[in-house]
């Protein structure tokens, strides 16, 4: 099934990461720029400071080190080239691109069964939410897609063609050993592997789905045709919070999203307000903890609710002055750190069980001593 390019919300071409592909003055980057020309200075402004690649080399290249070789974005083997030993084991190790890559091609190449086996839409997400979780996602919800939430281009730039009637989203949870070192490099391995156990994750579940005969598209870091957010939203996997990520009652955002989308009917689940709207107007702490100061600032009300701002080049330019993709807003959050479930659960219009997570919380930060 083909849709309308002009019905999507969105487009993949815009995301930062996709903007930092581009390579400086070819003629993707004169034409995207002429089309975008207001997000030109602050993307040069993250290219000079060495963009994805500083992510890649970490420490073991500086940031003068990068802008001296002038690498295109393809060009990790020649950048690697220049480091030591010691330095290129530092940037393999948290290698995940090829792996996922791995597993979306595979996804792609396996078609489904010819034989279509009919489940009652109830039976079929019950089924679905099981298998994920033994497929290791920690928490799944199933939404109804609408044209609005899809991408029009991916990333690569790639139109979007093809619209499923529902998304099955999921969540693998990220390392709490791992996060709470933020912003070292072993939060980037925490992200890194999140990442590839959310592919791993849905190339299984969308492989499963294929065997019982529907289509899917499974959506991983190199290949979304929806944003996730706003759909695990959907999905009651959590809400949005100042941290313009989603947070889970469970782990707060320390999670990776996955989405497999498909035709089969499923019974869809329905959005949880469990308070963080208000905890999030209480609490700040990611803001307060930010060290680029890219969650601060008054939030705008939109249909009535808070709605932070975030600013991407002031986050961007933070990951590489850390050579990490930083992660305190996800250590600092108080979800992130399993306050009592009983409390969470409870807290939606309770400001003094709210107050009660957030004593706990720093009474809790005080007493945690890291290696």
């Amino acid at each position: 099934m083909t849709k309308e390019a002009s019905a999507a919300a969105h487009d993949g071409r815009d995301t930062l990461f996709a903007r930092l592909d581009l390579v400086a003055g070819s003629v993707r980057y004169q034409e995207y720029y002429r089309r975008r020309p207001e997000l030109k200075p602050g993307d040069d402004s993250l290219r000079n400071r060495g963009g994805l690649m500083r992510l890649v080399v970490g420490g073991g290249l500086t940031v003068e080190q990068l802008q001296a070789l002038h690498p295109r974005p393809d060009e990790v083997t020649r950048v690697l080239d220049h480091l030591t030993d010691e330095a290129l084991v530092q940037a393999l190790i948290d290698d995940s691109t090829p792996t996922v890559e791995e597993y979306t091609r595979a996804d792609l190449a396996r078609k489904p069964s010819p034989r279509k086996v009919q489940l009652p839409a109830a039976v079929a997400s019950t089924l679905l939410k099981e298998v994920a979780r033994f497929y290791g996602a920690a928490l799944v919800g199933v939404t109804e897609l609408t044209p609005g939430d899809y991408y029009s281009h991916r990333r690569s730039g790639e139109p979007v063609t093809r619209v499923f009637r529902s998304a099955i989203v999921f969540a693998v949870e990220m390392s709490r050993n791992l996060i709470d070192r933020a912003p070292r490099r072993e939060t980037l391995l925490a992200t890194c592997n999140g990442y590839v156990d959310a592919a791993r994750a849905g190339a299984r579940l969308s492989g499963f789905i294929k065997s019982l005969g529907y289509e899917t598209s499974l959506n991983t870091m190199v290949r979304y045709d929806i944003p996730l957010v706003p759909v695990a939203e959907r999905a009651g996997l959590g809400q949005r919070g100042r941290c313009h990520f989603i947070v889970t009652p469970e782990f707060g955002n320390r999670v990776r999203l996955g989405a497999i989308l498909t035709d089969l009917p499923l019974q869809t689940d329905s959005p949880r307000d469990f308070g963080l709207l208000e905890f999030c107007a209480l609490c700040g702490r990611c803001a307060v903890s930010c060290p680029g100061k890219a969650l601060s600032g008054q939030p705008a009300i939109i249909n009535d609710r808070p709605r932070w701002r975030f600013d991407e080049i002031k986050c961007f330019t933070t990951w590489t002055e850390y050579a990490t993709d930083c992660g305190i807003c996800i250590a600092a959050c108080p979800f992130s750190r399993n306050p009592d479930p009983a409390k969470v659960a409870y807290m939606k219009e309770q400001p003094d069980l709210m107050w009660d997570i957030l004593r706990e919380d720093r009474q809790q930060e005080s007493q945690t001593q890291l290696p």
